[in-house]
């Protein structure tokens, strides 16, 4: 038998392949025309042309791709596609790296150290635990006019967004720029002084003093960044449900007045639009803008809006928007919120129910807490100050205790008793009424059975509402008893308490000291 030629055309002179050895195969006649099989990749609809008979060529495996004719080199496409790969790859991972470098350079400029109580840890311990609301985030948020304003550094917006990490239960609450405070080293004046004077940590101070609870971060924002953030993200889309107007906006730039007009409607704002709709604060008759209580609840408007679109698919999935947010970011906002805190932020906020979130202003509405005019304190223009007293925040307190829900304090649910042993009439269903505000679980006042010189708390729970106890020990500025004995059902009762027949598992007596210091407190 003649040794197997390869067909005109096929060379061997290319590169050696391991082939497998196949056994020999008779030679056959191919006939003269032919239908390609079933499966074959010519099987268009042509015939194969006729050719004459030849002997068949000893199988080999085949290349996955026709060597080019006359070539001795077989293509490799696997070896272009690991080239594809690496190539995208290396893409991938610069974008990647950009980005982060981005953010890093963003971060490390908008971070500063922070030194308070971290409530974003989940469980706290009691030690840490420094009043009613301290099992809730509490941020304050600023927003300053920065560099090329008047005053770059007064704080012109002030509001806390409080989030409880336990319930995702959300509530924020602004405070009027003219509130007349005291500022610690600097005397007195208006809140919006205390950034100013002595950076955010002094304005942390004051602003936890006036609402009675514990401020854990702050983040503060400029004009120019406000308005960079929301270009950034593409603008928002803000519900003005009434026409506005302040013949007395001040302009952008300079000392001059810029009349601010702004139809209602359904409007999609960008970043000049949004501040000027919530910096408007001018009432009659120079504007329709409700002064500061109008100006805060459009700024949480405003502010809530930003969030969703920063948070939307449509803005953490464009590269061109999140660069241009991290940019804003990086360079108009300080906080010290860490990075571990920010993510943990991020990952609560996709389960806060927006539509569930409580906003509240500070103001002198009638049913509000403040009063406001010209001549409250003289030559200080025009300010706000509690109307239970000037300093005197008590009502305050209540206030913000009742949105700031503490859910340490709603899970223990401890029965409390307020007993009377002061000698001030009335002081009691006070203690009540505030402790009610802050959600604990307390029976109607109760007379005790004998004047107390100095305040007492007594412990029947054997230590299973801790929580409830550190509250009241702070709240008191007592040390709680520990009681191995049951309690009596009630001391010497009021007739509102005279048809219950709970047992408290706390029991509070009022003595003289916390009298004295509630009136001392009242006149300041």
């Amino acid at each position: 038998m003649d040794t197997p030629q390869p067909p005109s055309g096929r060379r061997f002179d290319g590169p050696a392949r391991r082939v497998r050895r196949q056994p020999e195969i008779t030679p056959v006649v191919a006939p003269t025309q032919q239908t390609p099989p079933e499966g074959d990749p010519w099987a268009d609809g042509l015939a194969l042309p006729a050719r004459e008979p030849v002997a068949p060529v000893m199988p080999a495996i085949q290349p996955e791709t026709t060597p080019k004719q006359g070539s001795g080199k077989v293509k490799r496409p696997h070896r272009r596609r690991r080239w594809i790969t690496a190539i995208v790859s290396l893409i991938v991972v610069g974008v990647v790296a950009w980005f982060g470098i981005h953010a890093w350079l963003a971060l490390r400029s908008i971070i500063q150290k922070h030194t308070g109580t971290n409530a974003l840890n989940g469980e706290l311990d009691l030690s840490s635990l420094k009043g009613e609301g301290s099992g809730r985030v509490n941020i304050l948020v600023m927003g300053i006019g920065g560099e090329g304003h008047d005053g770059p550094n007064l704080s012109d917006t002030m509001m806390v967004w409080s989030i409880d990490p336990k319930t995702y239960d959300v509530a924020a609450i602004s405070v009027p720029r003219d509130l007349y405070v005291k500022i610690p080293g600097y005397g007195y004046g208006k809140i919006n002084a205390a950034n100013s004077d002595g950076g955010p940590a002094l304005a942390e101070k004051v602003v936890s003093n006036v609402l009675g609870v514990t401020i854990n971060y702050y983040v503060v924002a400029d004009f120019s960044g406000f308005k960079q953030a929301v270009d950034a993200v593409g603008g928002v889309d803000i519900n003005v449900a009434t026409a506005l107007y302040d013949t007395t906006y001040p302009c952008d730039v300079g000392n001059g007045i810029c009349p601010y007009h702004q139809p209602a409607g359904l409007i999609h704002m960008n970043g000049a639009t949004a501040l000027k709709y919530s910096r408007c604060r001018h009432d009659a008759p120079v504007g329709n803008c409700g002064n500061d209580y109008g100006r805060a609840a459009r700024q949480q408007q405003v502010i809530e809006a930003v969030k969703a679109k920063a948070l939307s698919a449509g803005t953490l999935t464009n590269p061109a928007k999140l660069t241009a947010l991290i940019d804003t970011v990086g360079g108009h906002v300080k906080t010290d919120l860490q990075l571990s805190d920010i993510k943990k932020l991020a990952l609560l906020s996709t389960k806060i129910d927006s539509s569930k979130i409580t906003n509240k202003v500070l103001d002198d509405a009638p049913d509000n807490y403040l009063v406001g005019g010209t001549d409250i304190i003289p030559a200080a223009g025009y300010i706000y100050v509690p109307k239970a007293g000037t300093f005197n925040y008590s009502d305050i307190h209540d206030f913000v205790k009742n949105i700031f829900v503490d859910h340490y304090i709603t899970n223990e649910n401890a029965i409390v008793e307020v007993d009377n042993g002061s000698g001030v009439t009335g002081i009691a269903g006070t203690v009540v009424t505030s402790l009610k505000a802050a959600h604990y679980n307390v029976l109607p006042a109760a007379n005790a059975d004998a004047t107390y010189q100095t305040t007492v708390i007594y412990d029947y729970t054997n230590g299973k509402k801790p929580y409830t106890i550190k509250y009241l020990e702070d709240r008191f500025g007592v040390t709680a008893k520990k009681m191995t004995a049951s309690p009596t059902p009630t001391a010497t009762s009021t007739v509102a308490q005279a048809t219950t027949a709970q047992t408290p598992e706390i029991r509070i007596i009022l003595g003289r000291d916390f009298a004295t210091s509630s009136q001392a407190n009242t006149s300041n």
